[in-house]
Order: structure tokens, then sequence, then C-alpha cells
């Protein structure tokens, strides 16, 4: 009992400092793994850029502490910002040519991540009840559901959102990640 309750302690810790943790592993593995090159770099960069742009898309439709977020990519998925994240991680682990870079990021993400979203369902349930058991059964947590296709291409984006949660500061991240993994590149 004692074991399970450290390990929820650990993965509650994981959870909160997983932008921190995250950027630590990343100038890391950007600085002293793998061995990319121009052409890994390339290759990935679209998918990138996808998980850039879903991010963006998700933040120009949240309004935290307000009415639950069903535009946007939330008609399709209820977690964008974590796939968004997920992704963009992924492919910049895939930029460094070390396959066990990305190895240890998908565990890594997952042992961050997991914990996070569970906790964000049941705040989300807790505070939007009924409302949000029926979001939870037409959308799908991680992958999406097109039945929400529709509400999601439907208005409700803002840019002034997009700027009051920092977006910006991603955008940067991944742009200087970019950057190192090319003036890395052999």
């Amino acid at each position: 009992m004692a074991h399970a309750a450290m390990s929820h302690t650990v993965l509650v810790l994981l959870s909160r400092w997983r932008v921190n943790l995250g950027f630590a592993g990343a100038v890391a593995a950007l600085l002293f793994a793998g061995d990319p090159t121009h052409a890994s770099v390339l290759r990935w960069l679209p998918l990138a850029l996808a998980g850039l742009a879903l991010r963006l898309w998700a933040r120009g439709h949240l309004e935290r502490r307000t009415p639950l977020a069903v535009s946007g990519p939330y008609a399709l998925v209820r977690h964008p910002l974590y796939v968004g994240s997920f992704l963009m991680g992924l492919a910049f682990a895939a930029m460094t040519n070390d396959v066990h870079v990305a190895i240890a990021f998908v565990v890594v993400f997952l042992l961050m991540y997991v914990p996070k979203a569970i906790r964000e369902e049941a705040y989300l349930h807790g505070l939007h009840g009924p409302a949000y058991s029926a979001y939870a059964a037409r959308v799908g947590v991680l992958l999406p559901s097109w039945s929400g296709l529709r509400q999601a291409v439907a208005g409700g984006f803002t840019w002034r959102r997009v700027l009051r949660h920092r977006e910006y500061e991603t955008w940067g991240g991944a742009a200087s990640a970019c950057i190192v993994l090319w003036l890395r590149a052999q």
C-alpha cells in the first residue's frame, strides 16, 4: 500500500513538473544525444509544425475556468494540447536520429501526461458535471472523433487567447530546438 501511495505521489509530481522536466530533458537530448542530420531535421519538421499548429488552434479556443471548450480541436479530441505536444516532442526526438531518445521521449511523456490527463478529466467532470460526461461520451480522449468535424471548423478561435496563454513561448522553444539540431547536424 505504501508503495502504491509513493508511486502515485511520484506520478503527480511528474505531471505537475512536466514542463520544467521536459525542458531540461529536451535541452540535454538536443545538445548531447543522437546524430542529427539536415535530412532528419527536414524529414520530421512537418510533424513538429503539425503539433505546433494543433497547439495554436487549441489555445485559440481554450478559455480556462469558464464554459467547457467544445469548439475547434476540442470538438475532435479532449486533450488537443497534449496531442500537439506529443507530436512536436516526438518530431524533435526523431530529428536526433537516436532511437533511444525517441523511446525515452515516449516513455517519459506518458509518465508525465497520463496522470495529468486523468486528474484533468476528474477536475472537469467535477466542474461541469453532466455536461462533461456528455462531451466525454462523444469526443475521444486522444484520438479524433470525426463526428465533431462541423463544430471543429466553426468559429470561436481568437488570437487574444493564444497570446494570453503565451503560446508564442512554445513557438520560440520549437524554433530554438530546430536551430540547435540544424547546427549540430552532420
